[in-house]
């Protein structure tokens, strides 16, 4: 009580200059994120994931094989994301909107008064928003080795985690702050739609799945692909040039203003690089009539939605195949059974390579197989 009542009683619009004594904090949310994960993972998450997935009707043995274990660990995953993701994005708003550089991006560098980068105050909500961003990517560098499911965009996600949390730390050290706050504002808001789609799709409603894909795919592209390079980083290009007269004002501090900035357009980088998966993805989706595959994001999701496609020609070939067989055999014509053999094995083996699912065909092909041997 006595740690609540210090935090309210906070004033929490008193500026003062960053400070590296502000990172000592870091360890503390570092800490503080894993221990709300777990346990929300086993009062929450667990219960919900079970109900959500499996519904009712289903033994207590069926929540402890393997593949469904690790959709309940995946369905975790994204509701721990979730909840993270709408608490920073709720916090970054309430942080900056009401601040002059929320709407007009030239108070980046100028203002309040006669205050100019480098040499502007922050207030303590705004070194609130910031240590809490760089312990929670700090906890998600560990928990992504050591925690979570490894997916196939793991370099990806960890390149990400990496540039994010040295964008903040040296955003914070360089003071720029205010950009630094928007784009935390920006990229969090997406993830809450992703983190719901993915859910859904754990949980086989995919209605929600494929809504909450489209608002996710809308909000990527007018956030990060469109408002992020054309406001925030036209004004760390260009407008800063005419807003501080850049040629004569930048001296001690060119080093920082370069690597930063080279910093936010790799950000851009990797925020171009997923929306080319995404929009793949939708074409996939609107291929697959609305069904979003297990993970939006990732390229194993997309090599699901391909494999949908291919498994449904690829059947319809082995059932081309079975049928020559049966008119060739009650035919009673073994040149016949030769000949459609030879000209569709090579067609049928690709099937079983390629892993068409439902066993009874693959049992089939296995019989037609055999029978080829024996001839």
């Amino acid at each position: 009580m006595d740690f609540v009542q210090q935090l309210t009683s906070l004033d929490w619009q008193q500026e003062s200059y960053p400070a590296f004594h502000d990172f000592f904090i870091i360890p503390i949310f570092t800490l503080f994120f894993p221990s709300l994960r777990f346990l929300l993972d086993r009062f929450i998450f667990e219960k919900v994931a079970r109900r959500l997935i499996f519904r009712k009707g289903h033994d207590v043995h069926d929540f402890q094989t393997d593949d469904r274990r690790k959709k309940i660990r995946k369905f975790k995953e994204s509701a721990w994301k979730c909840v993270y993701f709408l608490s920073a994005e709720i916090f970054a708003i309430s942080v900056t909107y009401d601040e002059p550089w929320f709407t007009d991006t030239k108070y980046f560098w100028v203002g309040p008064g006669n205050q100019i980068w480098p040499d502007q105050k922050i207030k303590l909500k705004l070194k609130g928003l910031y240590m809490y961003g760089a312990g929670f990517y700090s906890y998600s560098i560990l928990a992504l080795i050591f925690w979570e499911t490894r997916r196939s965009d793991f370099r990806i996600s960890m390149t990400h985690h990496v540039v994010s949390l040295s964008l903040i730390v040296l955003s914070y050290i360089f003071r720029f702050v205010r950009i630094g706050s928007v784009v935390l504002a920006l990229h969090d808001a997406s993830d809450v739609f992703l983190e719901i789609g993915k859910m859904a799709i754990y949980s086989s409603a995919e209605s929600i799945a494929s809504f909450a894909f489209i608002l996710f795919v809308l909000s990527w592209t007018i956030l990060r692909i469109i408002y992020y390079p054309f406001w925030v980083l036209r004004s760390t290009s260009y407008e800063v040039i005419d807003t501080l007269k850049l040629d004569k004002h930048l001296v001690d501090y060119s080093i920082h203003y370069h690597v930063f900035n080279t910093l936010l357009f790799c950000l851009l980088v990797l925020n171009i690089y997923w929306w080319v998966l995404m929009l793949r993805m939708l074409v996939g989706q609107i291929c697959a009539k609305g069904k979003v595959s297990e993970d939006i994001r990732s390229a194993q999701g997309l090599r699901l939605v391909k494999r949908r496609h291919l498994a449904s020609i690829e059947l319809g070939d082995f059932a081309h195949i079975k049928e020559g067989v049966q008119r060739a055999s009650s035919s009673g014509a073994l040149h016949s059974q030769k000949k459609v053999l030879n000209e569709h094995q090579a067609r049928g083996l690709c099937i079983v390579k390629r892993r068409c699912s439902t066993s009874i065909e693959l049992g089939d092909f296995t019989r037609l197989k055999e029978f080829s041997q024996g001839l």
